[in-house]
């Protein structure tokens, strides 16, 4: 018995030799000092986006003339020096183009040659009242264009129009007899800038 007695003994020894017997030591509170904000890297404002240039306008009148040279020369023996009606441009593309501008490059490109001679400005505007036609009539037809010869006693017409990409559309002239309505020269070509 002494011997469960003294295994008793020293396991409590072990066991409280095992125990601390002083207090611990409170840790000092950890003090946390507040960083300032992060600040993002410098990114530049952005750039607004660049515009193309503006394009530059139509050169009606260079792209009318070479149209109105090969038209005089290749229905000259035809026509003998008639009247000649000029009708406005009439714009086929799917946007807008100064017709206009594109109308008066070709009666001066007309008026440049002597093989025709053109009905007076005044005598047109009177002969559209007349007929009931606008000056800036948008259904502009050959019809219509002949009719009006017809009325003005003209030979032959001229019909033009612009068709296609309004930025560079092509141009179409053709020259009709006005009697018959039947078309003596038709040519086309692009316009130039």
């Amino acid at each position: 018995m002494k011997k469960i007695l003294f295994l008793g003994l020293g396991l409590a020894v072990l066991a409280l030799a095992g125990c601390q017997g002083t207090k611990p030591q409170p840790k000092p509170p950890v003090v946390v000092t507040p960083q300032p904000p992060a600040q993002p890297p410098y990114q530049p404002p952005p750039t607004p986006p660049t515009l193309p240039p503006p394009e530059a306008p139509i050169n009606w009148m260079a792209s009318v003339q070479p149209l109105v040279n090969k038209m005089v020369s290749a229905s000259a023996a035809e026509t003998n020096n008639g009247i000649l009606l000029l009708n406005q441009v009439k714009n086929n593309t799917s946007g807008s183009i100064s017709t206009v501008d594109a109308t008066d490059a070709l009666k001066e490109a007309m008026q440049s040659n002597s093989h025709f001679e053109l009905v007076p400005e005044s005598k047109l505007n009177e002969a559209r009242q007349a007929l009931g036609l606008q000056g800036d009539d948008s259904l502009v037809s050959r019809a219509k264009a002949v009719s009006l010869a017809r009325y003005l006693g003209a030979k032959y017409v001229v019909y033009a129009s612009a068709s296609g990409n309004p930025s560079l559309p092509e141009i179409m002239i053709q020259l009709l007899q006005t009697s018959t309505g039947e078309i003596i020269w038709s040519g086309q070509g692009n316009t130039q800038r």
